[in-house]
């Protein structure tokens, strides 16, 4: 299933609109409507009051329902680590509601997702899908909690089933961060693209917002002058040729900031496992079993039974089938 890889006009627009200063009254581009991706964003240009505050609100009090765990984790001395919309909202948007999401994403370490759980829970939040065993064995990445019908993810990898990754995360990724608030760090530059990145590739079709998020992390990198960091992390997923399209895609469609060397070396950093992202983005339990056929030992074992057992039951909880 080929990836769609073409911004639309109003993508375009709005991306020109932010690299030129985002100055209220001077976005001259499409009218997005009411119902696309980007409408937030642009709600002040084209006068639609009632969607900016719409998604001001909802941010307000996403933002408000998450601080208390959040400062929790602070007084604990544990950091999370804001991740996709939840950081790039308050980081590189004019204003955060217009960055929409559904929910809120947290990168965590691995030795700390125990302890991070039950502050969730003495929080008052609770638990969702998939359950405890398979998230806490490393088999997927990924725990939801939910709070009065906000929802946080918790990840540890940026692969919902790990093993599938072909290569490796960066060695820097919790170093080098922001603090955004206290208990929440943003990502340095060059790795909030690379997991923005390397999150769009497993999609089918690309969000208008997640072109956005591409464009302006790109003049981030630029500013901190980190390509040279940004280029070896993507070197070390074997992600690298994939990795090049979007980036090329960005330059000539959004007029991004991407040093040309860094797409031309990513383009010829092929490893031979890229095919893997097609597979994914396949869906139809190719990455269930994918997962089954990359794992080892005790994980394949118990991985192997579980499917049996959900087969058996017709039951599914996994997010990714």
């Amino acid at each position: 299933m080929k990836q769609v890889l073409k911004p639309d006009e109003i993508t375009k627009s709005a991306c020109q609109w932010l690299l030129e200063g985002a100055e209220q009254g001077s976005y001259s581009g499409p009218d997005p409507g009411a119902f696309h991706d980007l409408s937030p964003l642009l709600s002040r240009e084209t006068g639609r009051k009632e969607i900016s505050l719409s998604y001001a609100a909802r941010w307000f009090r996403q933002e408000q329902i998450t601080r208390t765990v959040l400062q929790e984790m602070a007084k604990q001395g544990i950091r999370v680590w804001a991740v996709k919309g939840f950081d790039l909202a308050r980081s590189i948007y004019p204003f955060p509601g217009g960055r929409p999401m559904c929910d809120a994403d947290l990168f965590i370490e691995r030795k700390d997702r125990l302890e991070i759980m039950s502050i969730f829970q003495r929080c008052g939040w609770s638990k969702g899908s998939p359950g405890d065993g398979i998230f806490t064995s490393d088999i997927v990445s990924e725990m939801k909690m939910y709070k009065h019908n906000v929802m946080v993810e918790l990840h540890t990898h940026i692969f919902y089933f790990p093993a599938t990754f072909p290569g490796k995360l960066p060695l820097d990724l919790f170093e080098k961060g922001r603090l955004l608030e206290p208990g929440l760090m943003g990502f340095a530059w060059h790795n909030a693209l690379l997991l923005v990145i390397i999150h769009l590739l497993t999609n089918v079709s690309i969000r208008p917002v997640w072109w956005v998020d591409v464009c302006l992390l790109c003049r981030k990198v630029t500013e901190a002058g980190t390509w040279d960091e940004f280029r070896q992390n993507a070197f070390t997923t074997k992600l690298g040729s994939a990795i090049a399209l979007p980036l090329e895609t960005a330059v000539s469609q959004l007029n991004a900031e991407v040093p040309s060397g860094v797409i031309r070396s990513l383009q010829n950093n092929h490893s031979g496992r890229e095919a893997i992202l097609e597979k994914l983005r396949k869906g139809n339990k190719v990455p269930t079993l994918l997962n089954l056929k990359y794992l080892s030992g005790w994980q394949r074992i118990s991985w192997g039974y579980a499917l049996f057992f959900l087969i058996l039951t017709g039951k599914n909880p996994l997010k990714k089938e």
